[in-house]
């Protein structure tokens, strides 16, 4: 949930007094002296030996512990995969995976990418990575990454076998540049209707998105638009400035940022725009944070659009990024950022950051901001909004509409439920294949028996071994349909791909069906 500006320098501020400029030269080296001698005296005669940059990275850790909840530190291990998924690519074979059964499945294969021009089929299984065996040893997520991803133009050996091919294949593959999408998902979900679905805003973020709203509009003349943010946790500031540039005429305020050491920023929106007139709903919910609640913010305050969902997660720090020689990060609050009608939206946050981050989840679905801040403010055409807690949209709609039981609970999170779906994928993967989309893809009530069965069975044998649940199996068949949903939503996103399976979860969507109703 980190909005960092792209200028990662620190500004100084110019026209202080040369007085006060050397008071506090000599402050912050009396202050360095101090850190300095402390880590040398330990160093020189602490009882046991020690390791000075695990005591200097604790001493970061604890003093921004003491800030706000989003000034953090990044060790050089974990600046990696942070920034590639902000900067929207990185470097490996381009392959989606998943460990069943301690062995890796290829998932899905990156169109475009290395393994796709290799052959790599989803469901062949990885054996060896260069001379690693990797099957049947217990291999992380994590350990698999590693060995797969590398520099573009580095090459790696993988064996595979396959349901299909069951003899070992060899094939080398040299690594490339892999995109890493923050649009999951563009398309005409209603006559002139575009839905457009966003995870998050990295580098990329507003060249995917007008590129698919020119598809759009080129392709079906679309003059209605739903922008879903929910679960979006923000990103870059530039990248919402300008994606809200597409929906405002020239010179509106969009955002202004202002901190102790950094001056007030406006930021305005230019001629730029394409979709300046058309309908808009924007789709948010407590995992909207950031960069998305600027975007939900100008849209509310200039009355552009309409917000549909729930309130958002309530974070207005604008972090700025350091780094340091050793490859780690510093990411620095440095301003909060205000809404154009003046509202800072940033939750309050205390002396535990654990509390800070599970209020989310201790919400009353129906709760509204005005019961946490009495602070109002008005938008372009007088309507009363509040700030200091996240944004309350328009219209609450909750998407809840499962009771998620201890029982349920247990079964989705099984490996047991994995292994399901995979089984049924592999099994059916040539006739799944034959099926022309995922969108007249069904399945049978034969199957459905089967699978049903096959679960009644394994729930009954968990719940013995479980008498706090309760368990009792005429209420758990009343869960029936869901859990079909569920399995058929999960072999859309394994065999057809991540968007595909949002299409089908929009057609019973509450908060996607409430926004068609609203255009």
């Amino acid at each position: 949930m980190k909005v960092i500006e792209r200028n990662i320098g620190f500004f100084i501020i110019i026209g202080c007094a040369s007085i006060l400029f050397l008071l506090n030269q000599k402050t912050t080296n009396r202050n360095s002296s101090k850190l300095d001698l402390f880590i040398e005296y330990i160093q020189a005669n602490y009882v046991d030996s020690v390791d000075i940059e695990d005591i200097i990275e604790n001493t970061i850790y604890n003093t921004l512990m003491n800030l706000d909840p989003h000034s953090n530190y990044i060790t050089m291990n974990e600046a990696t995969s942070t920034m590639a998924e902000l900067d929207g690519k990185f470097e490996g074979v381009g392959i989606e995976f998943a460990i069943y059964r301690d062995t890796i499945t290829v998932v899905n294969v990156v169109d475009g990418g290395p393994s796709k021009k290799r052959g790599i089929m989803p469901g062949d299984r990885i054996v060896l990575i260069d001379d690693s065996l990797v099957a049947g040893v217990g291999i992380e997520n994590q350990d698999v990454i590693s060995l797969l991803r590398g520099e573009r133009g580095s090459s790696v050996e993988i064996s595979l076998v396959s349901r299909s091919q069951p003899n070992i294949r060899r094939i080398k593959i040299t690594r490339d540049k892999i995109p890493f999408n923050s649009l999951d998902l563009a398309y005409e979900i209603a006559p002139r209707v575009g839905f457009i679905k966003l995870n998050r805003f990295s580098a990329n973020t507003y060249t995917e998105f007008k590129k698919e709203l020119k598809k759009l509009q080129i392709n079906h003349d679309i003059d209605k638009l739903i922008l879903d943010l929910r679960g979006n946790n923000g990103g870059y500031l530039d990248q919402s400035i300008k994606l809200l540039n597409e929906f405002f005429e020239s010179n509106k305020l969009l955002v202004y940022t202002k901190g102790n050491a950094r001056p007030e920023q406006h930021y305005m929106s230019n001629s730029s725009g394409s979709f300046k007139k058309g309908e808009l709903v924007v789709l948010i919910d407590e995992g909207s944070a950031s960069a998305s609640e600027i975007v939900a913010g100008a849209i509310q305050d200039h009355d552009r659009g309409i917000l549909v969902g729930e309130r958002t997660f309530g974070k207005g720090l604008v972090q700025e990024q350091i780094p340091f020689e050793d490859g780690s990060l510093l990411r620095l609050t440095v301003s909060r950022y205000y809404t154009p009608s003046g509202r800072c939206i940033q939750k309050p946050y205390g002396e535990s950051h654990q509390d800070y981050l599970s209020e989310i989840y201790l919400r009353n679905n129906i709760d509204s901001v005005s019961e946490k801040d009495d602070t109002s403010f008005s938008t372009s055409l007088g309507r009363t909004v509040y700030g200091g807690g996240g944004i309350t949209p328009d219209s609450i709609v909750s998407n809840v509409d499962e009771d998620f039981s201890q029982v349920l609970i247990h079964l989705y999170t099984s490996d047991f439920f994995d292994n399901l779906i995979f089984d049924f994928v592999d099994i059916n993967r040539q006739s799944l294949s034959q099926t022309s989309s995922s969108n007249i893809f069904r399945i049978t009530n034969q199957q459905k028996s089967s699978l049903l069965s096959e679960i009644d069975q394994w729930i009954i044998s968990e719940a013995a071994s479980n008498p706090s649940w309760l368990f009792n199996i005429d209420t758990f068949t009343l869960s029936h349909a869901a859990i079909i949903k569920r399995i058929q939503a999960l072999v859309i996103r394994q065999h057809w791909g991540w968007s595909e399976m949002q299409k089908f979860l929009n057609q019973s969507d509450k908060v996607v069906l409430t926004s068609l109703s609203l255009l």
